[in-house]
């Protein structure tokens, strides 16, 4: 056991969007990489990404790692090839467990296995290769915050988790900075977690809600937890505004794992528009995902007809939508990042939930946060006229609870701060 010392080290970061186009996600990175840089000025820091030239603009000093060689490593069946299919379907997922096993164990076996399988089908096998010597020689493997360990995101959790169990096949130090857990029924997720996260140095929860019950319910020893809040809570808290301001921040997002339906869109105008008339408040556009796929910029297009919203893509980093916000008085969300962005500035947050992956999201912020972030849940009979009262009592309560919610986001960013402090300085196995 010795202690990692101020050197020039190889960091190696998995995180929660490789396209960097969630404002939330991105936020989370850029304070994870600027605390290992700090930390270890002259870090070759890795990242992982599908969009380099992006990453570069975001975190000039990051270097990006391509998706490509794990994507090789990772393959099913790349060690056992067709002789899965003399098995029955019911085999399969024991099947691929045991193959995934067996390729930590002996990596080096299956290293050269694979690459004669693929390298006879014309498969260039340079990229795994890259992918495996970037996590042997990293002296730390870690992956940032986000709310991917859970069923709705079992495929990028389990590639995250693949991930750290190769760097703990390693023998190297890996760590989890400011998760989510949960939903998480998933069994071969389940089974997944229970491997990798009590070989965690560390592991940082945003919430003690759900996600602490969950990682003590996988195996992880409770001394190496930390209830540090969400990560993005530092950036936002360092461009909390002098004062509130006047207008009503909206954000929506509908997706498979929102919960949120169309059919419900017109109650949501109606309570937004009441409120803008009478509040004299203009409703400003908070985008948080400008993925295709779940772009909050076509929701706010809904919600917000006489509104541009396509200037909203100028707001194309996590600083210029945490600005966006601090124009604000309350903010009404249906996605968890505007949430944080909002309390962690001392602004209220009307929270609408319509899935279980987002009742878990808001009520542990809310947690954190305190009464300050009000939930009103999309299947109550009751909804429109929850989210009226709320809406109303959120703008009329807003100065009230602003240095409560600051002083909470201000504890948070020490503890989140802490914890990374420990795992950077604490004596770990190289």
């Amino acid at each position: 056991m010795e202690q990692i010392k101020k050197k020039c080290l190889k960091i190696l970061i998995d995180n929660s969007g490789y396209e960097l186009k969630n404002h939330g996600d991105l936020a989370m990175l850029q304070v994870a990489s600027e605390r290992f840089k700090q930390h270890f000025p002259d870090a070759e820091i890795y990242i992982f990404t599908n969009a380099p030239d992006r990453l570069k603009k975001l975190i000039p000093y990051a270097i990006p790692a391509s998706l490509a060689g794990r994507k090789q490593w990772d393959a099913q069946w790349n060690i056992i090839g067709s002789l899965h299919k003399l098995f029955p379907k019911s085999f399969y997922s024991w099947l691929d467990s045991r193959e995934v096993f067996f390729k930590l164990k002996y990596h080096n076996f299956s290293r050269r296995w694979i690459e004669q399988r693929l390298s006879k089908r014309g498969y260039d096998m340079q990229p795994m290769h890259t992918y495996l010597a970037l996590v042997q020689q990293a002296d730390i493997v870690i992956a940032t915050g986000g709310g991917y360990i859970t069923d709705t995101f079992e495929r990028h959790a389990l590639c995250v988790l693949k991930t750290l169990a190769l760097a703990q096949a390693f023998g190297k130090p890996t760590a989890l900075f400011g998760q989510g857990i949960g939903p998480l029924n998933n069994q071969k997720l389940l089974n997944f977690a229970k491997q990798v996260l009590p070989k965690l140095c560390q592991l940082s929860l945003r919430e003690a809600v759900f996600s602490k019950h969950l990682a003590l319910y996988v195996g992880v020893p409770e001394n190496l937890i930390a209830i540090t809040g969400d990560d993005a809570v530092t950036l936002a808290y360092s461009k909390a505004p002098l004062k509130l301001g006047r207008d009503i921040g909206v954000n929506l997002r509908i997706a498979s794992y929102s919960g949120i339906k169309e059919d419900v869109l017109n109650g949501i105008r109606y309570n937004m528009n009441l409120a803008s008339k009478m509040f004299d408040a203009k409703l400003i556009p908070i985008p948080i995902s400008v993925h295709e796929g779940d772009s909050d910029i076509e929701s706010l297009r809904m919600l917000l007809s006489d509104y541009d919203v396509d200037n909203t893509k100028l707001l194309d980093t996590p600083q210029k939508v945490i600005e966006q916000i601090s124009l604000c008085r309350i903010v009404i969300t249906g996605s968890y990042h505007a949430a944080v962005f909002a309390l962690s500035q001392g602004i209220s947050v009307v929270a609408i939930a319509a899935s279980d992956y987002y009742r878990y999201k808001f009520e542990g912020l809310a947690d954190q946060f305190g009464c300050a972030c009000l939930i009103v849940d999309q299947d109550s009979s009751t909804f429109s006229n929850d989210m009226k009262k709320i809406i109303n009592s959120s703008w009329q309560n807003a100065d009230e609870v602003r240095i409560g919610l600051l002083e909470q986001a201000k504890i948070q960013v020490h503890k989140s701060e802490l914890a990374y402090d420990v795992f950077m300085t604490k004596k770990i196995k190289k």
